[in-house]
């Protein structure tokens, strides 16, 4: 039996079972485009909108959701399409590569199916090889897709293929990336925070790139968020910063599989360190016992947030650089200062940690479903325990983790910017820009508590209405999204400084919201039969 054997019926298999999951990304991603190509050509229809339209993406804040700007001279809808759709494009591709290695690699091992499967017919190599092909077989299509789409509204063909093949091929570097980071932790959570880290390190240096240098600097070319816009489709048109991506994809496959041959099934090359002989005082409790087992991705969560505000913190400089360089900015933002551009940057750098704050805690919110679904919640119940003991502790939990990523993203974008001004009281602004969002992020925690509390069966709602509200917040406004549908947006709900003053009757209505919704979820979990739901 050699080392992929069975690897063609395990990707049969894959697609069998990931097909309504596969087919959910696929329409998503390329109904993004379908919709956003026909949006653009109609708001802005004429040259003078489009120029417009430009001047704006030459901004900090353009840079930072579009990229170097290619084109903005003569903005086509070609051109415009590149530029407001690829970073968001880019982002749901390595978001959707990374949870399906990890869920068909070190998830498998880690709930012992693996183990199963390599006793029977399967080769050593089969399983990350049928991921592998699978996640590139997703990215492909989509990335298909979306070129023949854009072709068929009419624009060049061959830069629409060259655009739709840059982001099948980024999609599956992200996959590579991920196929490493599994090798390194036994743990499928910590596998996927792992690549999650990675990727933001890779947007983190095509940003300081793009923002550095016009075109993009040498950070840039080191991501490879920055080598499908580098292609400058639809303006100058050149193909070969496509061929980065092969060598960098056999390079980390060639990697995953000599690392996955250095560790045994179901370990991690990093392992696991054994826990003392007797529990310590601070583990008498449930809420300890959930404070123990979520430390490692509370910690990551929470570093990471906070290394990255402060690097984003730091491009404040940039910006003032940006603005005193081109008066032309300040004109077309209303007359604004270079301190209100600043501010409005970094206020919409609040807003990502406000994001990554809400998916961190549904995450946590959602240890005490997999307690349950894996059956230690019963035997935990059998014992004295109560339920809404239990089950408050996993909400306390979830709500203390959310809030320490916002309060600690807030203070990182504040210190960063202070380093690169010397102006202390971004600090105080840029936390009080995040407290005053913390409602917002603790609404995923209210409704991931109430569903998997009262209705377990429609928990993919929470993140439906994620991934809606990040969309609405990232595009609504520029595809002309009515404002009742941008209500539904948990991230628009609430003002944000520095843009907007701060407003404390919302902000209590919200939080008032989450705390009915949580008492809700405990009544709901104290009702239904385990598991089942």
């Amino acid at each position: 039996m050699s080392a992929l054997t069975g690897t063609g019926t395990l990707t049969r298999f894959i697609l069998r079972r990931d097909r309504i999951r596969m087919s959910v990304w696929t329409v998503s991603l390329v109904g993004t485009v379908a919709i956003t190509v026909p949006t653009l050509d109609e708001t802005f229809s004429t040259d003078a909108q489009r120029q417009a339209r430009a001047a704006l993406m030459d901004t900090p804040t353009g840079i930072l959701f579009g990229g170097p700007g290619y084109g903005l001279d003569d903005y086509t809808l070609g051109a415009m399409v590149v530029n407001e759709l690829t970073m968001s494009l880019l982002i749901a591709t390595a978001i959707m590569s990374i949870l399906h290695v990890v869920r068909h690699t070190r998830a498998e091992e880690e709930s012992g199916r693996a183990e199963l499967l390599r006793a029977a017919v399967l080769g050593s190599g089969a399983q990350m090889t049928a991921a592998l092909v699978t996640v590139a077989l997703l990215n492909l299509v989509i990335g298909g897709l979306t070129g023949a789409i854009m072709a068929g509204y009419g624009l060049d063909a061959a830069d629409s293929l060259a655009y739709g093949l840059g982001l099948g091929l980024a999609g599956l570097t992200f996959g590579a990336v991920t196929a490493v980071c599994a090798q390194l932790t036994e743990h499928g959570r910590a596998a996927s925070g792992t690549a999650f880290l990675a990727v933001g390190v890779l947007f983190t240096a095509r940003v300081v790139g793009d923002l550095a240098e016009r075109g993009g600097g040498p950070a840039s070319w080191a991501s490879p968020f920055a080598w499908v816009q580098q292609t400058r489709v639809f303006d100058d048109p050149r193909w070969w910063p496509l061929a980065l991506y092969p060598p960098v994809v056999l390079a980390l496959f060639g990697a995953a599989y000599a690392l996955a041959g250095r560790r045994d099934l179901g370990a991690g090359l990093i392992p696991s360190r054994p826990g003392p002989a007797a529990a310590g005082p601070l583990l008498n409790g449930v809420f300890a016992l959930y404070l123990r087992q979520q430390r490692g991705s509370i910690i990551a969560w929470s570093v990471a947030t906070f290394l990255f505000a402060i690097s984003f913190g730091t491009l404040a400089t940039e910006v003032e650089g940006m603005v005193e360089s081109n008066p032309d900015i300040v004109a077309l933002l209303a007359d604004a200062s270079t301190e209100d551009v600043t501010a409005g940057f970094l206020g919409v750098m609040s807003g990502y940690v406000i994001m990554a704050a809400a998916a961190q805690g549904i995450l946590s919110v959602l240890r005490a479903r997999g307690e349950e679904s894996a059956g230690r919640a019963e035997l935990v119940l059998a014992t004295a325990v109560g339920r809404i003991r239990w089950y408050g502790a996993a909400l306390a939990v979830g709500v203390l983790s959310t809030a320490l990523v916002v309060v600690l993203g807030g203070l990182g974008i504040g210190i960063g910017a202070l380093s690169a001004t010397d102006d202390a009281s971004w600090i105080g602004t840029m936390l009080e820009s995040a407290l005053s969002q913390l409602p917002a992020a603790l609404a995923f925690v209210a409704a991931t508590a109430l569903f998997a509390g009262a209705a377990p069966r429609l928990m993919p709602l929470v993140w439906v209405w994620l991934g809606y509200s990040v969309f609405a917040t990232m595009l609504g406004a520029l595809l002309g999204m009515p404002d009742r549908a941008l209500d539904l947006s948990a991230f628009g709900m609430l003002p944000q400084p520095p843009m907007e003053d701060f407003e404390a009757a919302p902000v209590a209505i919200a939080s008032a919201a989450v705390a009915v919704a949580l008492v809700l979820a405990l009544a709901g979990f104290r009702r239904r039969d385990l598991v089942t739901g």
